[in-house]
């Protein structure tokens, strides 16, 4: 039964017209039909595309009598040349190549490729065209590949020296039918319908995605966060010596006056007990030049310089005094202590002004935010902030900027950062000093594509100067 419908599809010259299903064929005609049989199997045979294309790009100029084939897939709204006739590897930037491809996509603007189409070039060539010139065939043929639905994902062109004959308009349609099959099994129906199917989708979710990109949404950045008092007392060192004892505990409340730490006083007990020393032993010569002065006029004129001598002591009596009550630091507010541990500055050399702890109301605290310089965006005063405390996040605080510093400083790990500090809105409850988090500063207003590359777009510029 199959081969009677083979044989009823066979018809032209090149092959025998079946007049009756009992008459035998003649040897040429049965050759041909030998070798359709032989290429429909080896059609069916292919195990992956690129086999059956190569089998149809050169195979079918036996049966045809085509002298150059090119095999067509469907690439979206277009289609693409994947193989030719006796070449291995299709060159995408030939000149042939893309000529053929001009000439069929005017064939498909103007007649279509979802059926068999005959031209003669120069029909559907470029305006000015030379290429059509050089080329030996004129006669073209155009073939869909059709799945069962009849959407078209592929095809041949085939093309001669000589018009096209019924026989062979036949037998091309009837292998171009199987060659649809084959290449359907092996890739399936499904995937070629959606390949076919889903390009306008794409086109509509590629408008709607740059569209959306010109959303504006508020340029934010995230940089770690720490709750830090607003306008702590700094208390440093206020002489030249060593930290002999802290008598607070980290995180402690003092009082007004309270010792927080004391220096080392051994050498200021001594100079002070000398500039005592030296007052006493300038007042007794004060004492014995005036008593002089009295019967010998001229112990007077050293009564003037006894006097000054006893005032310079005096002064340093007093300096020697003033250092030794500076070794004993006490809070000039009350509040909560602020520093790391003791045994950081117990034993260890300070010099005069360098900050040894803070003195803050617990009360009254703030938002300290530390923006690397790489992450940094454009903030005003009064931008939002969202902050995230380790020790509560599930609950944020709402913050308002209130100052950002000009220019970067260095801070843990040796990273620049601008330093922000943001008023909070409602301070919640037990909201202790130190604890840190994440917060969330909100710019101005971007676009939403430039929101979502500009990190990207930073790091190209840096890197290729672009």
């Amino acid at each position: 039964m199959a081969e009677k419908n083979v044989q009823r599809n066979l018809t032209g010259p090149a092959l025998i017209q079946t007049k009756a299903a009992s008459n035998p064929p003649q040897p040429q005609n049965q050759q041909a039909f030998d070798l359709l049989l032989k290429i429909e199997a080896d059609a069916r045979r292919c195990e992956t595309v690129g086999e059956l294309v190569f089998l149809i790009a050169n195979d079918t100029l036996r049966l045809t009598r085509a002298r150059q084939i090119f095999v067509f897939r469907a690439k979206g709204t277009r289609h693409r040349v994947e193989a030719v006739s006796s070449i291995g590897k299709v060159e995408r930037d030939s000149p042939r190549i893309r000529w053929i491809e001009t000439v069929t996509l005017a064939l498909e603007a103007d007649a279509g490729l979802d059926g068999k189409r005959e031209f003669v070039l120069p029909a559907y060539c470029p305006p000015g065209d030379e290429e059509h010139k050089a080329y030996p065939y004129r006669f073209l043929l155009w073939l869909p590949f059709r799945l069962r639905t009849g959407r078209v994902f592929g095809g041949m062109l085939l093309a001669r020296e000589v018009p096209w004959n019924e026989g062979d308009l036949v037998v091309a349609a009837r292998l171009a039918d199987t060659y649809a099959h084959a290449w359907t099994a092996l890739t399936g129906e499904r995937r070629l319908r959606r390949r076919v199917s889903i390009k306008p989708w794409l086109a509509a979710a590629a408008l709607m995605l740059v569209a959306a990109g010109f959303i504006p949404v508020p340029l934010t950045v995230l940089a770690p966060a720490e709750v830090a008092p607003v306008e702590p007392r700094v208390v440093a060192a206020p002489i030249d010596g060593v930290v002999e004892a802290i008598t607070v505990d980290p995180n402690a409340s003092v009082q007004q006056g309270q010792l927080l730490f004391r220096m080392s006083d051994t050498a200021l007990r001594n100079e002070l007990a000398v500039a005592e020393q030296d007052v006493m032993v300038a007042e007794a010569k004060l004492k014995q030049v005036s008593q002089a002065a009295i019967a010998d006029p001229k112990s007077r004129g050293d009564l003037a310089v006894t006097r000054t001598e006893l005032s310079l002591a005096t002064a340093k009596r007093d300096y020697a005094s003033d250092l030794l009550q500076r070794s004993l630091v006490t809070a000039p507010i009350p509040g909560v202590a602020i520093f790391t541990d003791k045994r950081d500055w117990i034993g260890r050399p300070v010099t005069t002004g360098e900050r040894i702890m803070e003195i803050a109301n617990p009360d009254n605290v703030q938002i300290r935010i530390d923006v690397p310089v790489a992450d940094a965006v454009a903030v005003t005063p009064g931008a939002k902030v969202r902050a995230f405390l380790d020790s509560d996040p599930l609950r944020p605080l709402t913050a308002h900027v209130r100052t950002a510093s000009y220019e970067a400083q260095l801070i843990e790990g040796n990273v620049l950062a601008y330093r922000i500090y943001a008023t909070i809105e409602e301070k919640p409850d037990k909201l202790r000093l130190g604890i840190r988090g994440t917060a969330q500063v909100s710019g101005d207003k971007v676009p939403l594509a430039y929101y979502l590359f500009r990190r990207p777009i930073a790091a190209i510029r840096q890197r290729l100067g672009l």
